[in-house]
């Protein structure tokens, strides 16, 4: 089945530091853009984006799903291929946006050392697709409902936990 084969996660413990690494800041800016924490409309607006209003909202969104599906390991492979969609099209807007028509205004004070505004949140976007082909190709790893899941799955049926879900 499909769903068996997209929840199929190996057993490594390592898996969780990716999903953090991508599963966090997702959720964090999700909730910043919905809530006008951190518009989302005037960036989609100075990179150039078709419909910004709609995907002022569409984009946050998905950014929350993604966020929530990693940090809770369920479908994280689907949580992964989201935060790459969503984090292409943030590294396709810092990219567009030359730094001195940076919609949200920094100061002296805030910018810190970085050369221009946005410079962290690029790097930042950067981590987080790389995190999420990890998890896409790797599944959600041992601490994961993916993986718990699975092991009930397996249980019910009479068996035992495939090595692939046991721990490693």
């Amino acid at each position: 089945m499909v769903l068996d084969e997209i929840r199929k996660t190996c057993g490594c413990r390592h898996i969780i530091v990716p999903r953090l690494l991508a599963g966090l800041p997702l959720t964090a800016f999700g909730v910043m853009h919905l809530t006008g924490a951190m518009p989302m409309r005037p960036l989609l607006e100075a990179a150039g984006f078709p419909a910004p209003g709609l995907m002022a909202i569409v984009a946050p969104l998905a950014q929350l799903v993604a966020g929530l599906l990693l940090l809770s390991g369920a479908f994280a492979r689907i949580g992964g291929l989201i935060a790459i969609g969503t984090m292409a099209g943030a590294i396709m807007t810092h990219v567009k946006i030359p730094s001195d028509q940076w919609p949200i205004a920094t100061t002296d004070a805030t910018q810190g050392p970085w050369p221009e505004p946005n410079f962290p949140l690029l790097y930042m976007a950067i981590l987080i697709v790389l995190s999420g082909v990890y998890v896409l190709v790797r599944g959600g790893g041992a601490w994961s409902i993916d993986s718990r899941s699975r092991k009930g799955m397996a249980r019910s049926a009479g068996g035992t936990p495939s090595a692939e879900t046991s721990g490693g």
